[in-house]
């Protein structure tokens, strides 16, 4: 997921649903909406990366539209890795943090032959 797609599910919309990316993963937070959700102390980091907000104790979220955390010291990526831990004990993960240049995954039980749409069934049977 983009961190535009992430910004939609900030718990504004009509599902109400909340995720959060910690050290490029994201995390369904829906249950803890009261912390990430509109209104919620933590509603800054719902729909977005919230990292480098836990990483410094600030309650503020990257505004770049990737952060790749490279400016932070051990202390803080040590920080990181600890909340990324915490989240991972309590929430769901849903997805990974895509990067600018990264395309996303395309998993599906289809069979890619099966979806093959450049030759005719009979030039299959023919190959």
């Amino acid at each position: 997921m983009t961190v535009a797609e992430l910004r939609k599910y900030d718990g504004s919309q009509e599902d109400g649903r909340v995720l959060v990316a910690v050290n490029g993963w994201i995390f369904d937070v829906t249950r803890g909406r009261r912390f990430y959700g509109p209104g919620g102390p933590y509603a800054a980091f719902g729909g977005k990366d919230a990292s480098r907000g836990l990483a410094t104790f600030s309650v503020t979220s990257s505004d770049k539209e990737y952060d790749d955390l490279s400016d932070l010291n051990s202390m803080e990526m040590e920080s990181v890795k600890e909340w990324e831990a915490q989240f991972r004990e309590k929430y769901d993960l849903v997805g990974k943090l895509l990067k600018p240049s990264e395309e996303p995954t395309n998993y599906s039980d289809e069979d890619p032959e099966d979806t093959d749409t450049s030759t005719s069934p009979d030039d299959k049977k023919a190959q």
